[in-house]
């Protein structure tokens, strides 16, 4: 009988096979080695991208606050502007109101010389122009005269 016929396992098989596994162990133990390396060159790198990506992120925040605090700043000094005005359109419409309780002849007085302002300038345009110019011109000043004899009368 030999021991290759039957069911007979020699002690160095099992040595040789614990060498193997043992081999294996250190081949697997150095690749989770390496490995964790690896992934520690990973993490280093995802982490500097994601500094990176904050970076640039504040620096565009920055810009738009920078922007929106311009633009904030424009909007108090049109809000200044729109305030005057109507502290502006107050006092006009204050005069208007004054006006309109002026009696009547003394609105008339005050638009008579007016009307003879008016006149006076058209006088003086008229010299400085052409002769067909001067000629509808007077026609003009004709209207103002008729206007101003009836808030005389």
């Amino acid at each position: 009988m030999s021991a290759a016929t039957e069911k007979v396992h020699q002690i160095e098989d099992y040595q040789q096979k614990s060498d193997v596994e043992a081999m294996g162990d250190k081949i697997a133990a150095n690749v989770g080695d390496n490995a964790q390396r690896d992934m520690g060159k990973v993490a280093i790198i995802v982490s500097f991208m994601a500094t990176v990506l904050l970076v640039v992120f504040f620096y565009g925040l920055n810009q738009n606050l920078s922007s929106l605090t311009a633009e904030v700043k424009d909007l108090q000094s049109v809000r200044g502007e729109v305030a005057d005005l109507n502290s502006q359109m107050a006092v006009v419409d204050g005069r208007l109101v004054e006006l309109e309780k002026l009696p009547t002849k003394t609105r008339h007085i005050i638009m008579d010389g007016i009307l003879e302002e008016m006149n006076q300038k058209a006088a003086y345009v008229g010299a400085q122009l052409s002769e067909e110019e001067q000629a509808k011109l007077a026609k003009v000043q004709e209207l103002l005269k008729d206007v101003q004899s009836g808030l005389q009368k």
